[in-house]
């Protein structure tokens, strides 16, 4: 019978040991890939690139803007605002990179956003103090900030005082007026007359100044007293000037009367006309009716003939109901004995008040009087 060899003991233990040696390198190389997978999944750019998708990527300006206010004008809008902060940044391509400062710290990583070539906002990547179970650490978003610019104007609006002013369809009130300025006109109002409870009042001009607009605007409205709107025109230094408007329905009334009075008025003070000639134009209990009544010197040596050219009457103002003015110009010329003409520039600011359901002059302003004779 053969004798069966037996195989070492040698390679039994040898293929034994190469076997353990093969699974521990095998379970070794799998926590190694396990650590390794966990450490790439920990690294701060997947943090990074997180953030900028959630944050940055889509560029919601109206989001980002929350995290930096900025008050509004009342007379603007946050779209206006939005607006004005996306232009800024432009159309650039959104991108983000690390900061060339690298890590403010070592545990924390600055990023930087732009759009194209400018620069909008930034983000950190923080380590958190917390490890996986492999013990790497684990980063997480620290802060971020957006970056805007606003750079405001202002607005000047000079408009009658008793006038509504809007700025893009916002009223402004008088926390906006800096001053206000009267007109000739409020010396020559008279004491008696009163409109709801208060003083007549003549012809102010306020100042309004608006503040922290995001965009200069044209879209200016002013409205008088009655509502219906007001001439507004700009100067050179882009100050908005509104006026008053004149009441075309008074002209139609009371041109004739104020021509009457002033055209009697000068041939009195000619020397060629009687008091009579005004006396039915005036208040008699007005303090005017006495100067012209008194009246003493006149203004022209003696003449042949005369007569008024370029008669006008315009800039018919109601201050309230039963009192305007207007204003009456006329060249007066007078013809004299030795053939030299004579002429009298006249400009004149009249004021009615209503006695006894008529019109009548209770005072006047001369704008300019001077004579021009001809050799």
């Amino acid at each position: 019978m053969a004798k069966v060899k037996k195989f070492p003991y040698f390679y039994t233990i040898l293929a034994l040991l190469v076997l353990v040696g093969v699974c521990c390198v095998a379970y070794g190389l799998g926590l190694l890939n396990s650590w390794m997978a966990d450490y790439e999944s920990t690294r701060p750019k997947y943090v990074a690139e997180n953030v900028f998708e959630t944050h940055f990527k889509d560029l919601d300006v109206g989001a980002l803007i929350k995290t930096k206010p900025f008050t509004v004008s009342p007379a603007e809008t946050e779209a206006d605002l939005i607006k004005y902060v996306t232009d800024q940044i432009g159309s650039g391509e959104i991108k983000y990179a690390e900061a060339a400062s690298g890590s403010i710290t070592g545990d924390v990583l600055k990023y930087v956003v732009s759009a194209g070539d400018y620069k909008f906002g930034q983000f950190t990547v923080v380590d958190s103090g917390e490890k996986t179970e492999y013990g790497n650490p684990i980063y997480v978003m620290g802060d971020y900030e957006f970056f805007y610019k606003v750079d405001t104007v202002s607005i000047k609006i000079v408009a009658p005082s008793d006038a509504t002013v809007k700025v893009n369809g916002y009223t402004l009130d008088q926390s906006y007026v800096t001053g206000t300025e009267d007109t000739e006109s409020c010396a020559h109002m008279p004491d008696r007359i009163f409109h709801n409870g208060d003083p007549t009042q003549g012809i102010k001009y306020s100042t309004y100044v608006i503040s922290g607009l995001i965009y200069k605007t044209d879209n200016i409205t002013v409205t008088d007293k009655y509502g219906a709107p007001c001439p507004v025109t700009k100067d050179e230094n882009g100050v908005f000037q509104a006026t008053v408007n004149y009441n075309e329905e008074l002209k139609e009334q009371y041109s004739d009367i104020a021509l009457a009075f002033s055209t009697n008025y000068a041939k009195f003070a000619q020397a060629c006309g009687t008091f009579n000639g005004v006396k039915p134009y005036i208040d008699p209990n007005s303090d005017i009716y006495e100067k012209i009544r008194t009246l003493e010197f006149y203004y022209v040596h003696g003449h042949n003939s005369c007569e008024f050219l370029d008669e006008q009457t315009f800039e018919f103002y109601e201050y309230a109901p039963g009192v305007f003015s207007c204003r009456v110009k006329y060249t007066w010329h007078a013809i004299r004995a030795n053939a030299r003409e004579q002429y009298e520039y006249i400009d004149l600011s009249l004021y009615f008040h209503e006695v006894n359901g008529e019109y009548k002059l209770y005072d006047m302003m001369t704008h300019s009087d001077f004579s021009v004779p001809e050799e």
